[in-house]
């Protein structure tokens, strides 16, 4: 245990906090609000999502992470098809990675354009705070005279900032995010510590191969300076919108397996099971994640539709 402490608080030292800043989801299609902003409102009705997920079990120090996130149209009652439409939303989330950690709190707008019939273009915004945390009493250091040893249990850092455009229509979706793009200073934490930015990029196609199934190829690609370039190729196989399975390869980590079941007509419970590739799979079991979402959308004429994309389908 001690060792990877040891490697945190390295770490922290020499770069600008290089634990996980932004969360890895397996899941990221059934999630995709909290990588875009841009994505709120693409649903007709309130959109919510609960998640956990337990990375490298057994490895000491795994990050763990716990979300929620809700998203909405905003629309009068009385016109239940427009042109184009605002979208509001907010992400509660909360990470532990050894002795460090973070709680973050973001607000979303998004403003969505009908840049033809059925097509849409989405702009979009995060803002809010991240409380950076870090647990001294659970380091091992050589020097009692490092200058880690001063920093703060707790630093609030604001505001964080995250950008993003969302294209789609229902059967195509393509987006790009900046994550933390302010690079913000965090004060108190180690030395010279800052926020990194993480650019996401993500697309996919819905393919019809019959009256009730269709598959769907989708990726995600992430990068951020100082770590190498992340991809996760997904496919997964959905029947009658109540039943997926899928599968995930991510260049740096692992090969992921998932399911996701619909029931009781506005729930949806996904899964996803990830074997470890890289060498840490020597010390650890593989990592564990489960996505709760809750859709209460009522059917209502397509032609008065508002355009859904397909992975909220």
């Amino acid at each position: 245990m001690k060792r990877w402490i040891s490697i945190a608080v390295l770490l922290i030292n020499v770069l600008p906090i290089a634990a996980q800043q932004v969360p890895q989801y397996t899941q990221y299609v059934l999630n995709m609000f909290n990588i875009n902003p841009a994505v709120a409102g693409s649903k007709d009705c309130i959109d919510v999502r609960l998640g956990f997920r337990k990375q490298w079990l057994n490895f000491p120090g795994a990050p763990t992470t716990g979300w929620a996130s809700v998203h909405a149209t905003l629309k009068q009652k009385r016109k239940p098809y427009i042109r184009n439409k605002h979208g509001i939303g907010l992400v509660a989330e909360a990470d532990d990675t050894g002795p460090l950690g973070y709680s973050m709190l973001e607000l979303a707008y998004a403003y969505h354009i009908q840049v033809s019939k059925g097509y849409y273009t989405a702009l979009g915004l995060f803002a809010g705070v991240k409380q950076e945390k870090f647990d001294v009493g659970e380091v091992t250091v050589a020097d009692y005279n490092d200058p880690v040893l001063d920093s703060k249990g707790n630093v609030l850092v604001y505001p964080i900032i995250t950008p993003g455009l969302w294209m789609y229509n229902t059967k195509f979706w393509f987006g790009i995010s900046l994550h933390q793009a302010l690079k913000n200073k965090i004060n108190g934490l180690g030395e010279d510590s800052r926020l990194t930015r993480h650019l996401m990029l993500t697309g996919g196609y819905r393919y019809r191969i019959g009256k009730h199934t269709s598959i769907v190829p989708s990726v995600l690609m992430k990068y951020s300076a100082g770590s190498p370039l992340a991809l996760d190729v997904n496919a997964q196989l959905d029947w009658r919108r109540t039943l997926g399975l899928g599968v995930t390869y991510r260049n740096t980590d692992a090969i992921a397996f998932m399911v996701k079941v619909g029931f009781l007509k506005f729930f949806s419970l996904g899964y996803s099971y990830d074997i470890t590739t890289s060498k840490l799979k020597v010390g650890s079991s593989n990592t564990h994640e489960i996505i709760l979402g809750i859709t209460p959308c009522v059917p209502i004429d397509p032609s008065k539709r508002i355009v859904s994309c397909p992975i909220f389908e």
